[in-house]
């Protein structure tokens, strides 16, 4: 038998149709990542978190308070320090309550972050004992 002689649809049809045309059903809306069919979520509907929710490093904004082991505030967030490339925290630059030069509290001394606060090990007296803090590099 040649090629000319089998049915159409035969498992040699590269188009596997079997005689007849495919049915191509429509996804609905939103269905493919290019039809979203839909306009974009505002703020209000998306789930931002609270003030007392957990958040990554990046979310940390300048002047944010900063309390330490013993439930003290011991100084504001300058800076959060870390590769954003990367992905990776290593600390955080502190303008401490007590004034004096910005220090830098080790990722690891760093216990929680939210967008309210942040929590170290590290006490009121132990500040000044940190490395200071040098934005050039």
């Amino acid at each position: 038998m040649s090629d000319w002689q089998r049915n159409p649809g035969s498992i040699d049809d590269p188009g596997l149709r079997g005689g007849i045309d495919p049915q191509l059903d429509r996804l609905s809306p939103g269905d493919s990542a290019d039809d979203t069919a839909a306009e974009e979520p505002r703020v209000s509907e998306l789930e931002m978190p609270g003030p007392d929710d957990p958040v990554a490093w990046s979310y940390i904004e300048a002047g944010t308070p900063i309390t330490g082991r013993e439930g003290v505030r011991i100084g504001t967030v300058k800076a959060m320090l870390g590769t954003e490339m990367e992905s990776i925290f290593h600390g955080i630059a502190i303008d401490p309550a007590e004034g004096g030069p910005l220090r830098v509290i080790p990722a690891d001394m760093v216990t929680s972050l939210t967008t309210s606060e942040v929590r170290v090990q590290v006490g009121a007296e132990e500040i000044g004992g940190l490395a200071e803090y040098d934005a050039a590099g």
